[in-house]
């Protein structure tokens, strides 16, 4: 009996793996396209602002909380999170493209989260984003409590950060957040220092004044990142940060965001305690005197000199 034989069936199966890949390709690509249309025109108006800002040159900072966003807009701000991974790779184009995602879908384990955004007023693009996340907790628990909440920078270094991380009075659950998706329209890239540099101090503004008028007043704030980007950042503004050497972040294939832990270099979580009344009401203030500086650039380095933040690491 002579055995059937199968004629080009790799080339098939090339052709079908290399029709995929295409096809994904075209699919971020449209929402990468969406995105760069996408705006937040009116959202001052349209929701009640934990902070707001409005510039003369048409820059505009607002703060708003998840649970007073209007849905389309909050589809517009995960939009932008989302295309803004997509380009950076820390978000998985297979998972988005399998998904038919073109927003970043609503995070497991997330309390409340407040939006800072630097807009453009005109036109309502989003230059500048960071958010924070609170803990799901529904009555406040210690931090070292065996059944609080953990945050998501806890799940992916699988620990409690405060197994590690000595602390100096008592803090509950409500009084920590974790900090998240520091981020920028790529076209900002390209523009000046100077714009760069005030826009940075404008969000720095906002998000600390936002953290002063919370209720418990946060004490400390966690997450994760690469110690000479993210990390080295907060030391502008914040004077203790603790770092978690030793840790091995990962997440599940399935998951969207599992390449930030694949293409990033080393990442660390980190514990940071937060200014506290006159402590906390002059770093804002500092921060809106750098802003009035002529120069915004001595006005900076004289913010990072006064801060004088300090790392200081603990190995698991």
């Amino acid at each position: 009996m002579s055995v059937p034989t199968v004629v080009g069936g790799r080339a098939g199966g090339e052709e079908l793996v290399a029709g995929e890949d295409a096809r994904r390709a075209r699919y971020v690509a449209h929402v990468l396209a969406l995105h760069d249309r996408m705006n937040l025109a009116g959202l001052p108006e349209e929701t009640e602002p934990l902070y707001l800002a409005r510039r003369p040159d048409g820059l505009t900072v607002v703060a708003v909380p998840q649970s007073r966003l209007p849905e389309r807009y909050r589809l517009a701000i995960y939009g932008f999170r989302l295309a803004q991974y997509l380009r950076s790779r820390f978000a998985s184009d297979r998972v988005a493209f399998a998904r038919g995602l073109f927003a970043e879908p609503l995070g497991v384990g997330h309390g409340e989260e407040i939006h800072v955004i630097g807009m453009e007023e005109r036109s309502g693009a989003i230059l500048r984003y960071v958010s924070v996340i609170g803990t799901t907790d529904a009555a406040p628990l210690p931090v070292t409590h065996p059944d609080r909440a953990r945050f998501p920078c806890e799940v992916a270094h699988d620990i409690n950060l405060f197994d590690h991380v000595p602390l100096d009075e008592p803090v509950t659950s409500h009084e920590v957040w974790e900090v998240k998706r520091l981020m920028q329209r790529p076209s900002e890239r390209d523009t000046s220092p100077a714009r760069r540099l005030r826009l940075s101090l404008e969000l720095m503004l906002g998000f600390y004044t936002v953290l002063a008028g919370l209720s418990p007043q946060p004490k400390l704030l966690v997450g994760d990142g690469e110690e000479g980007l993210a990390v080295r950042r907060l030391t502008r503004s914040l004077k203790d940060i603790t770092v978690i050497e030793g840790t091995s972040p990962r997440l599940p294939e399935d998951d969207l965001l599992f390449p930030a832990y694949v293409e990033r270099a080393v990442v660390k979580p980190f514990v940071a305690r937060v200014p506290h009344g006159e402590e906390l009401e002059q770093l804002v203030r500092w921060l809106a005197r750098a802003l009035d500086a002529t120069n915004p650039l001595a006005g900076f380095q004289q913010l990072v000199g006064q801060v004088s933040g300090e790392i200081r690491r603990v190995r698991i």
